[in-house]
Order: C-alpha cells, then sequence, then structure tokens
C-alpha cells in the first residue's frame, strides 16, 4: 500500500511539473503538498526524493519544493548529446525493425494525432515520448536507455512549454512522420537525418522561450 501512494503521489507532484505551474504556485512543502493531497509525509517524501534524483525539482530547506532552471550551455550539451545518441540508435534501428515494431511505431504516431486534434498537450507529449523509448526499447542497451531518460526527464517539463507555442504540435507531428517514413523503408541514413532536424527544432524552440532558460553572463 505504502508503494502504491509513493507511485501516486510521485505521479500527481510530476503532473504539477509537467502542467508548468509557476515556481510560486509550487513553492510547497512537504506538509502542504501531504495535506493537499491528503497523504501522509511518508510517501510525499520518497516521491520528492525521486523527483529530484530525476531532475524535476530541487528540494530547499527554507523554499520548499521548486523547479529548476536551465542554462543555455545546459541546453546545447544535452541536445548535443541526444543528437549523438538518438541519431546512432535510429540508424541503426531502422534497418531491422519487424512488421509488430512498425505497428507500433504507427500507434504511437496515430495516438499521437488524436491528442493534437484535441488540443492535448499532455497527452500528445506522452506519446511523443513513446515515439522516442520505442527506438531505445529495441536497441535494447541498458546503458543507453537509463542514461537517455534522465535527460529526457530533465526537460519534459520544457516540452509543455514549447508545444503550446502555435503551430508547435503541428510541426513536430510532420517531423516525427518524416522520421517514420524513413524508417518504413529501412532506410538508416534517411531516418537519422529526419531525426537530426527534430532536435536541432527541439533545441532552438526550447531556447528561443522567455522564462525557460536561465540568463548567463
Amino acid at each position: 500500500m505504502r508503494k502504491k501512494k509513493k507511485d501516486q503521489a510521485y505521479e500527481e507532484i510530476r503532473k504539477l511539473i509537467l502542467q508548468r505551474r509557476s515556481t510560486d504556485r509550487f513553492s510547497l512543502s512537504e506538509n502542504s503538498l501531504a495535506a493537499e493531497m491528503r497523504m501522509s509525509r511518508t510517501p510525499i517524501r520518497e516521491a520528492l526524493q525521486r523527483l529530484q534524483t530525476e531532475g524535476f525539482i530541487e528540494i530547499h530547506p527554507n523554499r520548499g519544493v521548486v523547479i529548476p532552471e536551465v542554462s543555455v550551455v545546459e541546453v546545447n550539451e544535452t541536445f548535443a548529446l541526444r543528437m549523438a545518441v538518438e541519431e546512432f540508435v535510429i540508424r541503426e534501428m531502422a534497418p531491422q525493425m519487424s512488421p509488430d515494431n512498425i505497428g507500433e511505431m504507427d500507434l504511437y504516431l496515430a495516438r499521437q494525432r488524436e491528442a493534437m486534434e484535441r488540443n492535448d498537450v499532455l497527452e500528445y507529449l506522452r506519446h511523443d515520448k513513446d515515439f522516442h523509448d520505442l527506438f531505445f526499447r529495441l536497441y535494447a542497451n541498458s546503458l543507453i536507455f537509463n542514461t537517455i531518460q534522465r535527460v529526457l526527464d530533465r526537460f519534459y517539463s520544457m516540452g509543455t512549454n514549447v508545444l503550446r507555442r502555435p503551430g508547435s504540435v503541428q510541426r513536430s507531428f510532420a517531423e516525427h512522420c518524416a522520421i517514420a517514413d524513413a524508417v518504413r523503408a529501412g532506410d538508416g541514413e534517411k531516418a537519422s537525418a529526419a531525426m537530426h532536424a527534430h532536435l536541432i527544432t527541439g533545441k532552438n524552440n526550447v531556447l528561443s522561450i522567455p522564462g525557460n532558460i536561465e540568463s548567463v553572463v
């Protein structure tokens, strides 16, 4: 039961982050979160520790729970890592995708389309992650998978801000379709190039949004 409560607290607090409540609104103590979610402090504390490990939040004794800012350097370094790893993985996997693998990829694209048509950014973002995760799961390198999960989680909340801009979801979906077309053709080089273009767009979008990035002198 405690594990279930801990997982529930994790999902609810994580949802608050993805919905991007303001920093002031989200600067809450364990007690405040426990009262709001009607739980004891123990599962709240365990959930917060997990979220801090994943980079979603920072816990400060005198400030409570805050959403950390990121720097321009961190954005550039993170997307450089993603490009190196994701482009390599999809280049390797595109020629190896089975019909079942292609079907799973197309399922995530269909769910993205449905979320896009409902203008549901959080739902779209969930299936966006499913789409990217698919190729890592199939590549089956646990070190790469676990590393990239931490990287993606660090920037997940920013994705909601990026995708709320007019036309952003549609552009993201079109880029996913271009990646998928190359994968269906078994063309690893073309799939890698499409992934590169997608990640470049993502990086530029993150850097262009005021309030997403910490000022650097």
